[in-house]
């Protein structure tokens, strides 16, 4: 179950999963870095730009060619 929280305040992923839950979590957690980091490397080869999410707007950011793959 999800805990509503106002639009101007963040909500920390983990206040929102149960304890019982942490393993899967973790793996979740896990999971979407390696899709994150997928993501950089196919943004680099195809020389597109990623969409990401800072400071609460979605912006269009070039991959960092030095970041290690």
């Amino acid at each position: 179950m999800t805990i509503p929280h106002p639009a101007n305040e963040q909500a920390s992923a983990s206040s929102l999963v149960p304890a019982s839950d942490n393993v899967d979590f973790k793996g979740a957690q896990a999971a979407i870095r390696r899709a994150a980091q997928r993501a950089r490397q196919l943004a680099q080869q195809t020389g597109t730009d990623l969409i990401v999410v800072r400071a609460g707007k979605v912006v269009r950011v070039r991959p960092d060619p030095e970041r290690p793959e």
